[in-house]
């Protein structure tokens, strides 16, 4: 087995345990506070994230005023993310929400290239204008979509926006270790806030507990998977298999809340992801030919 194919195999495997745990989150959001839910998982991914910046040596790292900025702001977008998503997760089927949210890479190639100079062809930006058209398809007037969940997803596609602009403008010199746990500490601050803005704590049984903390080992894995992918394989041979969460979004949504996506919906999908694709491999074909022309 090449390097490849183990970092397509981790990221097959991150997405499956990410959609599981939001999955986790949407059942369990039945019964509880969403927040609340968040909050307990957010107490165990901020200890499993501590130690593994601990053993990084992240926890010596001394930000410059300019990254303490910028990785306030990251910090900001992936709260806004996990809050928005969450929360529309519970409001929109579980596939609709997942399929939307794969015009992150469109939408994330876009502010790249408004935000950070990046050239961006008529091609891609075609693309890009196809794959807001597959939104058009999936959240459209007198569907659940249309209201307040797909503006949710929205919002959490322009919060991925702000993480990966701030974190490609960062590049290597944070930690990747020290990202995360700050961004999961925020999490936990924040959740525990809206928690108490939206009233007092709920019991919870046992059960739900048991499942809160299987989401959370569920994300950890996930997190340490996408670490793995991009270790072992080449990002521009694992990064298309990111879509395969679409896939996973789907089947959970049938098997565990009875969701029977509709055919204009299933069409958006695959416009979007058509269009992402297509984005991603042009890119990388005027990458390797920018490479070629330097040799």
């Amino acid at each position: 087995m090449n390097d490849n194919t183990r970092g397509i195999l981790f990221i097959i495997l991150a997405m499956a345990t990410m959609l599981t745990s939001d999955t986790v989150v949407k059942s369990v959001a039945q019964e509880l506070p969403l927040f609340q839910i968040i909050f307990i998982r957010h107490i165990f991914m901020t200890i499993g994230l501590g130690v593994m910046a601990l053993r990084d040596g992240g926890f010596r790292f001394r930000p410059t005023p300019q990254q303490t900025r910028l990785v306030t702001l990251r910090t900001i977008g992936e709260c806004g993310i996990v809050c928005f998503y969450m929360t529309a997760l519970t409001m929109i089927p579980l596939g609709t929400g997942t399929a939307l949210f794969q015009l992150q890479p469109l939408a994330v190639t876009l502010a790249a290239a408004l935000f950070l100079a990046q050239p961006i062809g008529p091609r891609r930006l075609l693309a890009i204008i196809v794959g807001f058209a597959g939104v058009l398809l999936i959240v459209r007037p007198g569907t659940e979509v249309f209201g307040l969940g797909g503006i949710l997803i929205l919002l959490a596609v322009v919060c991925v926006c702000l993480r990966d602009i701030t974190t490609r403008i960062l590049g290597a010199s944070v930690p990747a270790s020290v990202l995360a746990v700050m961004g999961s500490t925020a999490l936990l601050i924040l959740s525990f806030v809206l928690m108490m803005m939206q009233g007092s704590w709920v019991p919870i049984s046992l059960a739900q507990f048991g499942l809160i903390v299987a989401g959370a080992c569920f994300l950890m894995i996930g997190y340490l998977a996408m670490v793995f992918a991009m270790r072992f394989g080449d990002i521009a041979a694992i990064s298309p298999f990111r879509y395969v969460s679409l896939v996973f979004g789907i089947l959970y949504g049938f098997l565990f809340f009875g969701e029977i996506p509709q055919p204009v919906m299933l069409l958006g999908s695959v416009i979007i992801v058509a269009s992402g694709l297509y984005t991603f491999l042009r890119e990388r074909t005027l990458r390797a030919k920018v490479e070629a022309a330097r040799v």
